[in-house]
């Protein structure tokens, strides 16, 4: 896909003083940090490449641009137009209003999205739209909206932000994108952390690699393990969506480890890469969410799976995953393969049977009859001291499944809504969390 890199500006109400602007190991003296940072970035010094200049001007400004500082030199326009014209690039004249009111900067707001959605348009699906910011001579509040503008024009168009640069009185230029970048990353990490969707993290540190920002050389070593992390996370998430019960302990396990790798990246690089923090902070609340899952015994693990999914509002996988677990432990307690299918059928129609459903269990073929005579009866009676503790919930939660399920078309049958079920599941998990004991055999 096709790039068109559009470089930002905002030229001031005062004429600024010759500075000594520094970049790294670059040093640049110039009255106007623009034409720096054009420089800057025809030698590569800056790896942003613009084919736009949109230059924002106020009434005040738009006097200025087109003076003389001083006699016998050259306007900024004068200067920034043969400059473009160098590189082979346009420059756009854009419009601000200066007024000193709320309905100002919300018009400068609307100004600078239907300039962004102008180019979406133009390009269509063609090309994505990356930008760098200079938002040096900036009114006080252009930082903010900035910010606020980059994280809109990311949602609504796509853009894509590369860089914002601030140049202070003293000459040090500063690079400013990891705080739009911490934008998308608590957003996308509380995505991930309240949903079933890690794909967010996966996406956005793929993209700050490819931005300017991720070609610093401290940056790019914590970006692969945040990579191989953020990956790891989406498949445990996928897992999980998927009610893969078998897949999400060793898929947790897996994730950790990329997660501890980061934390170890972070403490090497810990003076270098400042701007991290805040995410490593994020990390420990992952942390939190993604250990229990790493759990290596059946009923822990999948009451750590319920609630995950109860969590994110996604009861109908909560409930197949207690139903689950309800057979698996009658499956340890026999002491057979949890992966037997004929086995797990006979242990589920045996509870069926116990609870006085007989029409199930002999409907079943005879394998059931040898499957369950070879159970000890000490097997015997641990499963049916399981299954006579938890038939009740048992039978509860699968009523209440079946009238929010099917209710709609069932008279004079009480409604459930969704809120009494879950209650109803946690209710459950409670209770099984109070019988489980560490067991032999109920390992993964």
């Amino acid at each position: 896909m096709t790039k068109r890199c559009i470089y930002l500006t905002f030229v001031g109400g005062n004429v600024p003083r010759e500075t000594n602007y520094r970049w790294g190991d670059e040093v640049s003296t110039n009255r106007y940090f623009q034409l720096t940072a054009l420089d800057w970035m025809r030698r590569s010094v800056i790896p942003f490449h613009p084919d736009e200049v949109w230059v924002v001007l106020t009434k005040r400004a738009r006097e200025l641009w087109g003076t003389a500082p001083e006699e016998g030199k050259l306007s900024l326009r004068e200067q920034l137009y043969a400059q473009a014209e160098h590189m082979g690039i346009l420059i756009k004249e854009v419009d601000f209003d200066q007024e000193p009111c709320d309905q100002s900067v919300w018009r400068n707001f609307d100004v600078l999205v239907r300039k962004l959605a102008e180019v979406s348009e133009d390009l269509r699906s063609e090309a994505e739209v990356r930008l760098a910011v200079d938002v040096t001579h900036s009114f006080r509040y252009f930082p903010m909206l900035v910010l606020t503008l980059l994280h809109y024009a990311h949602v609504v168009q796509g853009a894509e932000l590369d860089l914002i640069l601030y140049a202070v009185e003293t000459g040090d230029v500063l690079d400013l994108t990891a705080l739009a970048q911490l934008q998308q990353w608590v957003l996308e990490m509380h995505r991930a952390l309240k949903g079933p969707d890690a794909s967010g993290v996966e996406r956005l540190v793929r993209e700050v690699k490819e931005s300017v920002a991720g070609r610093d050389r401290s940056r790019r070593s914590l970006l692969g393990p945040l990579q191989t992390f953020s990956e790891k996370w989406n498949m445990l998430w996928e897992a999980l969506r998927l009610t893969k019960h078998f897949e999400v302990s060793s898929a947790a396990s897996a994730t950790i480890e990329a997660l501890e790798e980061c934390e170890r990246c972070f403490m090497q690089h810990e003076d270098e890469m400042v701007d991290f923090l805040p995410l490593s902070r994020i990390l420990k609340q992952v942390r939190e969410q993604i250990e229990p899952l790493c759990e290596k015994e059946w009923m822990p693990l999948m009451l750590a799976m319920v609630r995950w999914y109860l969590d994110r509002g996604m009861i109908h996988q909560a409930y197949t995953t207690m139903r689950e677990l309800y057979i698996t432990e009658a499956c340890i307690l026999a002491g057979v393969n949890v992966f037997d299918h004929d086995k797990r059928e006979a242990l589920k129609n045996l509870a069926y049977a116990q609870r006085g459903e007989a029409k199930r269990a002999s409907d079943e073929n005879e394998s059931f009859f040898a499957i369950i005579s070879e159970l000890s009866q000490e097997q015997r009676a641990d499963i049916s001291a399981f299954q006579n503790q938890f038939n009740a919930d048992i039978d509860a939660v699968s009523q209440y499944r079946n009238q929010l399920n099917h209710g709609f078309f069932q008279k004079n049958l009480p409604k459930t809504r969704e809120t009494k079920f879950r209650d109803r599941l946690l209710e459950f998990v409670r209770h099984l969390e109070d019988f489980k004991k560490p067991r032999e055999g109920g390992h993964i």
